[in-house]
């Protein structure tokens, strides 16, 4: 069961009254923030939360293939598979 409060003047106030007996244990976890569902975070805040820096320029966003895999012969097997269809449509 979650129930939903706040704290105030040091003390968490629940929001709705709970009957539960002195001494029952609970968990108190504090929302840091309450997402709405149509609200996105800027980049910016994403990187954040994940402990990344957001880019700020497109080149650092280029990469390229892997050093052993840029002669791997795709792009060739690729355009004779499409040739193949070209001439041999299913």
């Amino acid at each position: 069961m979650t129930f939903q409060g706040h704290v105030q003047k040091g003390m968490v106030v629940l929001d709705q009254p709970l009957a539960l007996p002195d001494g029952t244990p609970v968990l108190v976890e504090p929302l840091t923030r309450i997402a709405d569902f149509w609200q996105s975070p800027s980049l910016d805040e994403l990187a954040q939360q994940q402990g990344v820096s957001a880019s700020r320029s497109p080149d650092d966003l280029l990469g390229g293939w892997p050093a052993d895999e840029i002669n791997d012969s795709f792009e060739e097997t690729l355009l004779v598979w499409r040739k193949h269809e070209w001439e041999h449509p299913a």
